[in-house]
């Protein structure tokens, strides 16, 4: 009797082991395709920001095809597949997290060109510096008679706008209203107030115009018709229905 016991409780942990690792390997995975996502995000806002660049448009899809030619090759070095050897339930997940690993890599190294560097780095290359987002394919801001501010989404021009902490790009970023879904859902700047498609889809939060200064302009942070801070954004980066 005692025997049956142990062999019945024995067959119950051993089944919620296997359920565990099965779970395990399906949040592996899980996690690999956020990943790979994040990389086609990345990808194609590199495309768009860069679309005037054609050479380094070329040379960055045949970079593409030729990482993940790498990746794939990369992946069966580590886990060659020897027809005779049994595979331990565990290797999905390690095989989904080493795939991540790689996806994550990239994304690390192409995220520059999305986020652009500050002026004064030399070695940029193809790297934008943050200030020559701007184009004449360029959606604008507007800011209205009374004075507030507002931007829809144009899906055949791209912008990104960001408000400073001071008059000076190289000052923290405190808040993005951006095309680009990449920087929309991950706040890769870390903005204290977030990083929006659009003013209209800030929910509890708007944008005032107060003053132009010099190349900036003064806005205000509108919370519950209230003001809670101040933000500086570039004035180029805006049509103005007033007089400044």
């Amino acid at each position: 009797m005692i025997r049956l016991v142990f062999i019945f409780f024995l067959t119950l942990n051993l089944s919620g082991l296997s359920q565990t690792q099965a779970e395990n390997n399906i949040d592996a995975c899980t996690k690999f395709k956020e990943s790979d996502k994040r990389l086609n995000e990345v990808y194609k806002a590199i495309l768009t920001i860069y679309s005037n660049d054609t050479i380094f448009i070329q040379n960055l899809k045949k970079s593409q095809r030729i990482w993940i030619q790498f990746r794939d090759a990369e992946m069966l070095v580590k886990y060659t597949d020897y027809s005779d050897q049994t595979i331990d339930s565990i290797q999905p997940s390690c095989h989904s997290n080493y795939k991540r690993e790689l996806t994550d890599q990239r994304i690390d190294r192409l995220i520059d060109w999305v986020i652009g560097i500050e002026e004064g780095y030399i070695c940029n290359g193809s790297i934008q510096f943050f200030e020559d987002f701007i184009s004449d394919d360029m959606e604008l801001a507007h800011v209205e008679k009374d004075s507030s501010i507002t931007l829809s989404v144009n899906m055949r021009k791209v912008h990104r706008i960001f408000g400073y902490n001071e008059s000076d790009i190289n000052s923290t970023k405190k808040i993005l209203i951006s095309i680009f879904t990449f920087d929309v859902e991950h706040n890769p700047f870390n903005c204290q107030y977030g990083a929006y498609y659009e003013i209209a889809g800030m929910t509890d939060l708007s944008l005032r115009y107060l003053r132009t200064d010099g190349d900036f302009l003064e806005v205000a942070i509108i919370k519950d018709q209230k003001e809670m801070d101040k933000v500086y954004m570039l004035k180029k980066w805006f049509k103005f229905d007033v007089n400044d």
